[in-house]
């Protein structure tokens, strides 16, 4: 089983980092070859909304979103992470996922009529981390991660949500019971 866990958050070590890291441990104890990519060290161009159907490609830009194309389609499970920015995920984890849109193009099929084709084949499961300030809001952030999981072909198993009251970097490394419960999920998304 292949896991790939994509880190939303600029910063390395942080909390997002830590937990989506943690996931990954507790899958790889139950054999799963675990990967991790850090979108802030990509180049990913935003979507050009060119409305042209890219097959057999994903898409026709060429840059460093073939990284994440090729993790998406030999996946497993996907396990996102994401810090809340205004009420949503990151800037980068919207980039990536802006340029996902050619997951499910809207194509003219071959009897004339038109609609969605998932190009996704493999079905994942999928898993999200989210961490914030105790006084943000979580809830406006599942809409964007499920709608992106759905496109990808990937199912919400679970969801991390940290809330923290420090600015402290990767303060969630002292959270015994959260770091836990991020080491089982990995396991139990293996079994």
């Amino acid at each position: 089983m292949k896991v790939c866990g994509i880190i939303g958050s600029p910063k390395k070590n942080g909390n997002v980092d830590l937990l989506v890291s943690q996931v990954l441990r507790g899958a790889q104890t139950k054999g799963a070859q675990i990967s991790k990519i850090y979108l802030n060290d990509l180049s990913i161009k935003p979507c050009q909304s060119c409305g042209k159907d890219p097959y057999p490609k994903h898409c026709l830009i060429n840059d460093d979103m073939n990284m994440i194309y090729a993790a998406l389609e030999s996946s497993d499970a996907i396990v996102l992470g994401s810090p809340v920015y205004f009420e949503t995920v990151s800037a980068q984890t919207k980039l990536m996922i802006d340029r996902c849109n050619c997951l499910t193009p809207y194509i003219k099929r071959s009897n004339g009529t038109f609609g969605f084709e998932k190009r996704m084949k493999k079905h994942k499961k999928g898993v999200f981390v989210v961490v914030a300030g105790s006084d943000q809001e979580f809830n406006t952030i599942t809409c964007t991660v499920k709608g992106f999981l759905h496109w990808a072909n990937a199912e919400l198993v679970e969801t991390i949500a940290y809330p923290h009251e420090d600015a402290k970097l990767g303060g969630v490394r002292n959270k015994r019971i959260m770091m836990k419960r991020a080491f089982t999920i990995g396991t139990q998304i293996v079994e």
